[in-house]
């Protein structure tokens, strides 16, 4: 079963008449952001991550690659 938090935010009172006027969903509102927020976080994250291997990847032969699991399927 998931787990939930309350998250909690102070905003102007004219920008939360104009929420109760527009009939919008904070909550919902609240999630799709954290969330694109989130997964733009992780995104930012796996790139530096890729660029510090990237050094190592660049010195991989693909063609060596290739031929080993060519080899090693022969094998089977």
């Amino acid at each position: 079963m998931t787990q939930y938090e309350t998250v909690s935010t102070k905003i102007p009172a004219e920008l939360k008449a104009k929420i109760r006027r527009h009939g919008i969903n904070t909550s919902r509102v609240m999630r799709q952001a954290l969330e694109r927020e989130v997964a733009r976080a992780d995104a930012e994250e796996l790139d530096r991550r890729l660029e510090s291997i990237a050094p190592a990847l660049n010195r991989i032969n693909v063609e060596d690659v290739v031929a080993g699991i060519r080899e090693d399927r022969e094998k089977r």
